[in-house]
């Protein structure tokens, strides 16, 4: 059969950049950029281009595997897996009820586009609130506790390409392609940050390192880790202290100002200056940079959010946005209204809080403080339980544990934080299945492990991105090669589940065919039924296009059902006052460094080091440290030392960087392999890496709602080996 090239698109990580792939006899014989995309420029990154390896690699489970009774697995049908596994589910959800049994979806689930919707479906056909995914385990605050508590604007914030500021706190999105609206795109990050540049934005990073967006912004404040959210009070401070927030709009659509001026007031430039390790001139510089300037957003990243005070932080950035104006306006035409999302018009108001969503949600078996969370989403919010207290679900015996876990697309045993307390929790389950591409540590803990196939094997529209661009921009791929060996796709799954077990599955507009698998594209339609394009057209369209769908121009409130944002919600005096302690603290001289989380080029969470190039870029987790804090410590450059905490310690290679300062370790996440003394993960450090998961105590420093634990910003030692 003669060579052909289509059109696709890179489902690596949620960038989603567009690719032209040559097959011949089903054979991927040729991967490039999309150089004709109008959005990204023939923009791909490192990982993405490793997708032929991918696709035939060693490693790569080509059919479903089943535990025998000494631990070692042999290959078995995945129809034949099903029945069991089915039965298997039946049985827990008939002795123990529909919370005992869970699924977690993890980062790689959401680039198939049906995975979760298909989930969501099988969780409410049985009844059971136990659907986590990886959202909650880094940014809860951010999609859901912050506009629960202070409410959100219908408009939007305004985006990227119309901006005169961005401020970017602890986002690096030249490295993690990823950010929301109104950062740095994750769609040629590279290309978006010279081009706005160009136009005269001002960018103002606030991150312990000289990230790579860092050193190309106007303005750095290296902060020492820990006091993002104290950084911002005073930005705050200063802007009300000057007038320079936009009195018009605050008083039409905020309440709370005041007190929120108030709070803030003792969060000085010199006082949180001090403390941040920067001069309070830079503080007040970014205050006047970020409010003098007509349209720009404030964003964060998952570093700030993993760290200390993550609902206050994020409240006071939605703050900051408010309070300066930074959204669309009435009259104002949106940059883009979306593709698949629903049509209709939008009116320039705030929907007010929504504090219920905090407490009448389903309560965690842990603490009555956590519940489920409300993520906000353009199809409505969605539920899910809160991932930083999963393993604890599985420990807690009683009405309501968790029985059985079906894991998607994740790695918990290296995501999750307290990575002992996860070890043992995943040990107990009764049933654990796992839908992985390989035999990673999370799989070698299932009972049974389907076989996925990968991005070019499958169809898919860009679902999850549809509003992340600034421009009506769209794609859908069709399969690109078809997966050999006994390969599912993760919904899949979970149709066949409820078919099995005799459930009914429905999405929002409408019930799935139990009796006939159906098609992806059906799926699909339904799950966007009443977008703005139809599926069809976007189907029909090669390669990805920017879609000519009618402005959206923000009508005017409506009195009957405009809300505020409230800036003073009930428990924020609390936070502030334990940021404010923070300010004061002494050093911990038996923990004397922060170690803060970072990300990897040539990996995407804990893919991407067994591929041959993203393995030469390196395969090891370093500590990256101060050179002076390295020779302080007698500690040589490459050498093996021990990093701990009061709860844990790990082995880590010592690595100077002068992109930190003194008194910071900075480390990657989800590196590592199991914690059981059998797989003697620590010999292999300089092979896997370490696991910062072990030097953390989920329930130490757990936030209020969300249960999150922290996961940098820790206190820790680091002694040698010797």
């Amino acid at each position: 059969m003669a060579a052909k090239t289509v059109k696709t698109y890179c489902r690596f990580c949620h960038a989603y950049c567009p690719m032209e792939a040559t097959v011949e006899d089903n054979r991927l014989i040729s991967l490039v950029p999309d150089t004709s995309n109008e959005i990204y420029g023939g923009y791909t990154c490192i990982k993405g281009r490793q997708l032929i390896e991918q696709i035939d690699h060693p490693t790569r489970l080509q059919q479903s595997q089943k535990k025998q009774a000494d631990g070692s697995f042999t290959a078995i049908g995945s129809e034949q897996a099903m029945d069991e596994i089915a039965e298997k589910l039946q049985a827990i959800l008939d002795k123990y009820g529909p919370r005992s049994i869970a699924s977690y979806n993890g980062t790689y689930s959401y680039q198939n586009s049906a995975a979760h919707d298909v989930a969501r479906a099988f969780h409410s056909a049985i009844g059971s609130p136990s659907y986590y995914t990886s959202v909650t385990i880094d940014q809860p605050a951010k999609v859901a506790i912050g506009p629960t508590r202070m409410g959100w604007w219908n408009g939007g914030s305004h985006m990227w390409n119309d901006s005169d500021v961005a401020m970017i706190i602890g986002n690096n999105t030249l490295v993690s392609h990823y950010s929301i609206p109104g950062g740095i795109p994750s769609f040629s990050p590279h290309n978006a940050l010279r081009e706005g540049k160009q136009r005269g934005v001002k960018v103002i990073c606030i991150d312990p390192r000289v990230t790579e967006v860092a050193s190309r912004s106007d303005l750095h404040l290296q902060v020492n880790p820990g006091h993002d959210a104290a950084v911002v009070a005073a930005i705050i401070s200063v802007i009300l202290t000057e007038g320079l927030h936009d009195k018009a709009f605050c008083d039409e659509h905020i309440e709370g100002l005041d007190a929120l001026a108030q709070q803030t007031l003792r969060f000085t430039p010199e006082t949180v200056g001090a403390a941040a390790g920067i001069p309070a001139e830079q503080i007040i510089e970014a205050a006047r940079m970020f409010a003098t300037a007509k349209r720009g957003t404030a964003v964060t990243g998952t570093g700030p959010e993993m760290g200390p005070h993550p609902n206050l932080l994020q409240h006071l950035v939605q703050a900051l946005n408010a309070i300066c104006g930074r959204h669309y306006r009435e009259g104002e035409r949106l940059p883009n209204p979306g593709v698949l999302t629903p049509a209709g018009p939008r009116a320039a108001q705030a929907t007010g809080p929504q504090p219920q969503w905090l407490t009448d949600g389903v309560k965690s078996r842990v603490s009555e403080d956590i519940c489920e969370t409300v993520v906000l989403s353009p199809y409505g919010p969605l539920k899910e339980m809160p991932t930083a207290v999963i393993a604890d679900e599985m420990l807690l015996e009683g009405e309501g544990q968790i029985k059985a876990l079906i894991c998607v697309g994740g790695n918990p045993l290296l995501a999750w934080p307290d990575q002992e307390k996860t070890h043992r929790a995943l040990a107990g389950l009764e049933l654990m299945v796992s839908i992985d591409l390989k035999m990673s540590a999370s799989a070698q803990m299932a009972d049974y492990i389907l076989a996925p196939k990968l991005c070019l094997e499958r169809e898919d529209v860009t679902l999850l991105t549809d509003i992340w661009h600034d421009k009506p921009y769209s794609q859908y791929t069709k399969t690109v090669v078809e997966a050999e060996g006994d390969k599912i796709e993760e919904w899949e799954f979970f149709w066949a589940m409820g078919k099995r077990m005799g459930l009914e599955l429905s999405l929002t507009h409408g019930p799935i065919d139990m009796q006939n698998k159906p098609e992806k594209f059906d799926l699909l339609e339904k799950i966007t039924r009443g977008s703005r394009v139809p599926l069809k057209d976007i189907y029909n369209t090669e390669g990805g296009k920017v879609f000519d769908v009618p402005d959206v121009i923000l009508g005017a409130p409506d009195p009957e059902t405009q809300g505020r944002l409230q800036l003073n919600p009930p428990g924020v005096d609390a936070e502030f006052a334990a940021a404010y302690t923070d300010l004061q603290s002494a050093t911990d001289t038996d923990y004397p460094l922060r170690l803060i989380s970072r990300r990897m080029k040539n990996t995407y969470n804990s893919t991407g080091p067994e591929l041959s190039l993203l393995k030469r870029k390196g395969t090891n987790n370093p500590a990256f440290m101060h050179p002076q804090e390295l020779s302080a410590l007698a500690i040589a450059d490459g050498e093996i030392v021990e990093v701990h905490s009061r709860h844990g310690a790990i082995p880590a290679i010592a690595t100077a960087a002068e992109d930190i300062k003194p008194g910071v370790i900075s480390m990657s996440h989800c590196w590592g392999g199991s914690p059981d003394p059998a797989a003697q993960s620590d010999e292999k450090i300089r092979e896997i890496g370490s696991n910062t998961n072990r030097l953390i105590d989920n329930r130490a420093s757990a936030e209020r709602y969300s249960g999150m634990a922290r996961q940098s910003s820790i206190h820790v030692a680091v002694r040698k080996l010797s």
